[in-house]
């Protein structure tokens, strides 16, 4: 087996995690938004979870301690 073979085999495992990852974060927004009727949100709270999914889908991230004080 050669040192190429073995990268292929790691980028094709990761390709996979990555895209079990993206079926997971799927899931949580279909969670989030349609199967929980009997919480109503206002628009604005509707667009902040919205944002939020997107920014995750970017990559983009926030501290454990910016959440400790939002």
């Amino acid at each position: 087996m050669s040192g190429q073979a073995t990268l292929d085999m790691i980028y094709e495992e990761v390709k996979k995690v990555s895209e079990r990852l993206s079926l997971m974060e799927e899931v949580i927004e279909e969670i989030i938004i349609k199967n929980f009727p009997e919480v109503k949100l206002s628009e604005e709270e509707i667009s902040e979870i919205k944002t939020s999914i997107k920014e995750m889908k970017e990559g983009e991230c926030v501290t454990l301690e910016a959440l400790k004080g939002a």
